[in-house]
Parts: structure tokens; sequence; C-alpha cells
């Protein structure tokens, strides 16, 4: 039983998710956490999310709207998301709000068309696991999570079609990518590049926990956001300053 981080809520105690009924045809649903209920804590099985997506009865003229803002999770969780919204009769639109990242990648590869803003972005790597045991374990074990990353390569090379190769995709998955919109369009792993998102929306998480390398524009959002709230401070402070002499006058 793996242990929980210092602060993080029990499994089973934070929702990741929540999903919108139809308005006009269409339904939408926010995935805007780490997926499923895995070793980092919080978060219920994906079989909610799909229990509450199937009770909204989409037909085949609706549409699903479904906005990611993740770090990803769970693989296996994120593989049971992407197979059900593939099944599903409506058209599945997907957003990447902020950032699509591990297996929240994976989950969007369900969309019937895929939404980038254009500083949003989407993180793509070999899947992985912790593991104890002798040579006989670990060899089973670097044999299941091969069959893992053919598992995720599959499913990024059918969104792709012709314009990645699977060797290609295979150096991606190895180098830990991270890819732009303008990338993710280039590869084929979405459509559309829309008006950039607020800052705030690419700096949310922290992917040093999760062991990911950060690229340039996280960590410089992070760095705006930052400094935007010492601004706001500093002025908060100056305000009271001149409140206090004010009343020191009266």
């Amino acid at each position: 039983m793996p242990q929980m981080l210092k602060g993080q809520p029990e499994a089973g105690t934070r929702p990741w998710y929540r999903v919108q009924a139809k308005k006009d045809g269409a339904a939408e649903v926010f995935i805007y956490d780490e997926i499923g209920a895995g070793f980092f804590g919080g978060g219920v099985a994906a079989a909610d999310l799909i229990k509450e997506a199937k009770a909204l009865n989409l037909a085949a003229d609706d549409e699903l709207k479904v906005r990611i803002n993740s770090p990803g999770g769970n693989f296996f969780e994120a593989v049971a998301i992407y197979n059900y919204f593939r099944t599903m009769k409506a058209k599945i639109i997907v957003r990447v709000d902020g950032v699509a990242a591990s297996a929240a990648s994976v989950v969007a590869m369900a969309g019937d068309r895929i939404e980038m803003p254009q500083n949003a972005m989407m993180f793509i790597h070999n899947p992985w696991m912790f593991a104890a045991g002798d040579a006989k374990v670990m060899r089973k074990v670097a044999e299941d999570l091969d069959q893992m990353r053919d598992s995720a390569a599959g499913t990024y090379l059918r969104r792709a079609g012709d314009k990645l190769t699977r060797a290609k995709l295979l150096d991606m998955l190895d180098a830990e990518t991270w890819l732009t919109a303008e990338d993710s369009v280039k590869h084929g792993l979405a459509d559309v590049v829309d008006e950039p998102v607020r800052a705030a929306a690419l700096a949310q998480f922290d992917f040093n926990k999760y062991g990911f390398p950060v690229p340039k524009a996280i960590a410089t959002a992070k760095a705006a956001i930052s400094e935007e709230r010492h601004r706001q401070r500093e002025a908060l402070r100056m305000l009271e300053v001149v409140a206090l002499e004010g009343m020191k006058k009266i």
C-alpha cells in the first residue's frame, strides 16, 4: 500500500472532474486535476466519471465538450475514459484549457476534434510505475511497461494518422516530450490552435512533484504569476499606508 504524501487527501475524497448536464444539445466534462485514485492521493475512480457521462443520455446529434487541464494520473483509468468516450454516440470536442500531460493526453485523443489555445501544452512520455522485488519481478515489470507503452502509442498513432510515424513517436515518448499547440497540430495530436489562455492555467500544477521536466513556458508562467501577486500585494500595502496616513490627519 503506497504511503500518501503529507498533506494529500485520502483516495476517494477529492473529485478531479465535473460533469455538466447538456444544454442546447451540448454537455461538458471538466477534467481539472490528477486522473483517478492514484499514488499521489485524492481522486475517485474513472468509473464514477463514466457513470455520470452515461447518465447524460447523449444522442448522435448531441455534443460532449471535454475540457482538460490535468497533469495526468493513473494510466489505466485514462484508458478506460478514452475507450468510453470513443464509444459514445455524441460528437466529442476536446479542449485543452491549459495542459494535457501524461495520462491526460491519452484522454485527449478521444476527441473527434481537439482544440488547443496557442499557449496550451501537451506532454507525452513512456508509462512508469513503482516496483519492488527480485530480478525476475523487475524483468516482468519492464515487459508490462513495454506493453503499456505500445498501448499508449497505438492510441496516439490512431489519432495522428499519417502525420506521425511509430518510430518518431517512440523517440518522442523516450525523450519525455512537451508539445506546443502548434507541435500537436503538426503531429496530428490536435486539430485547431486558438487564442491564448491565461498563464494561470499553465502554472497550476507542480510538475516537479511527478518527476516531469518543466518546460520554459510553464516556468515562465509561474514566474509571471508570482511577480503579479507580489505587485498586487505591494499595491495593497501602499493603499493601507495611505489609508492609515489619512486617518491620522482626521
